[in-house]
């Protein structure tokens, strides 16, 4: 039975959230100050999901979305609302968070805004239905492939991606068969890691349409497998990032920041907030975009092997001992308080569970100054109030939308001992 809703606010989630009857319900695809007509589906925490009907009077921030897939696709939840009110909304997730734990924090820096066609990495699912493959995302909570013709926040490489795709997966892949097709925009070209859902064996035809497809669309490189065993089926040009005089060789599938810009942004913010540390430690350090190629002493910790070695060859290359590189569990062994006394300033870029194990210890030390980029408010929230309790005071804060059109926020935030 459908309900009449009114629109209170966009929730953390990205959907309209209205209360009625002493029931909480959330509905995709709404603004505040709408009035809806919704069908209640699932229970959801302390509310209750509901697919929308009708729109029965509209918010004046609507607009039409960019992309015809969207309301189906799962992969974005926002396009239909204006970009300003939309930009506001990000900011005020963190702003929430901080005030939530009691962090005193500052005048936020510019936020540095999404834009369309800038995503340069893509995780598209694909199956082989018949004469075709389906190739695009997911659909709304639901394991049925929205097959995209454009993606408008990916970079127009990885759209130019689909079409050779298809038709070289409709040789490999048996029918109903499916694999992710995880692609990187690499500084020399696309590198692309098929990952089959199931085991596929490669026989000599489908190895060749991987080297057909390979040269078709133009793929630096193309591995088969996953993150942790894959096979390159084709080297044409070494995948690499370019981070100030350092040349990192990047393995299949690599966590890379969403955008170039982004990640050009926060090395500008780790200079700036941290250039005078004659010693830098980067925690969780990944393959050290944030911080190799920078002057000064740097140390890296990073508990991925393919990350922390691709790392380790871009040291070694530089030259000169200034960079040492350790791969290491910082949830399970964090560096000790007497470990980050040897540093100037640390810079943490933790997954979304943020580092409390880490942050306890850096609470206690004498670190000057943290650099902590962030891809989840509250975990950072929470992390900020111990080194805040622990005499560190949040002195700068750049919230940052890589994540175009969801209701993903990340930030970069300086904090200083006081």
């Amino acid at each position: 039975m459908s309900v009449t809703l009114n629109i209170l606010e966009v929730g953390a989630r990205g959907d309209g959230v209205a209360e009625e009857g002493g029931q909480r319900y959330f509905v995709p695809f709404t603004l505040p100050g709408e009035i809806v007509e919704a069908e209640p589906r699932d229970s959801r925490g302390e509310g209750m999901v509901a697919d929308l009907l009708a729109i029965l009077a509209p918010s004046r921030h609507r607009e039409p979305p960019p992309c015809a897939h969207f309301g189906t696709c799962g992969g974005c939840a926002l396009q239909h609302w204006r970009s300003d009110i939309y930009a506001a909304w990000k900011v005020s997730l963190i702003e929430r968070a901080l005030s939530h734990s009691g962090v005193q924090a500052p005048a936020f820096e510019k936020p540095l805004l999404g834009v369309s066609n800038e995503r340069r990495r893509v995780d598209f699912v694909l199956r082989r239905q018949g004469k075709r493959v389906l190739a695009g995302f997911n659909e709304r909570g639901s394991p049925k492939i929205v097959d995209v013709g454009t993606c408008v926040i990916a970079r127009p490489a990885l759209n130019a991606l689909l079409a050779p795709l298809r038709a070289a997966l409709v040789e490999i892949l048996p029918e109903g068969a499916a694999a992710d097709a995880v692609a990187n925009e690499t500084d020399s070209g696309l590198d692309l890691l098929i990952r089959p859902h199931k085991r596929i064996d490669l026989s000599f035809e489908r190895r060749q349409a991987l080297v057909d497809l390979a040269e078709k669309a133009n793929l630096a490189r193309l591995s088969w497998g996953d993150r942790a065993k894959y096979e390159p089926i084709v080297t044409r040009r070494t995948p690499v990032l370019m981070l100030g005089e350092a040349i990192v060789e990047v393995p299949p599938g690599v966590f890379l920041q969403a955008t170039k810009r982004a990640e050009q942004t926060m090395r500008a913010a780790v200079t700036a907030w941290a250039g005078d540390a004659a010693k830098l430690a980067d925690l969780f350090a990944g393959v050290g975009a944030l911080t190799l190629g920078r002057p000064g002493k740097l140390s890296l910790f990073e508990s991925e092997k393919a990350a922390i070695a691709a790392a380790d060859s871009a040291a070694r290359k530089m030259g000169g001992n200034r960079v040492t590189v350790e791969k290491r569990d910082l949830f399970r062994n964090p560096l000790l308080e007497k470990d980050l006394n040897a540093f100037d300033a640390v810079v943490l870029d933790p997954p979304r569970a943020g580092a409390a194990a880490q942050v306890a210890e850096l609470a206690r030390s004498t670190v000057r100054k943290i650099v902590y980029a962030s891809c989840d408010p509250g975990s950072f929230a929470r992390d900020a109030r111990a080194l805040q309790d622990g005499g560190y005071r949040l002195e700068k804060l750049m919230p940052i939308d890589q994540f175009l059109w969801s209701a993903h926020v990340e930030l970069i935030a300086l904090l200083t001992r006081r």
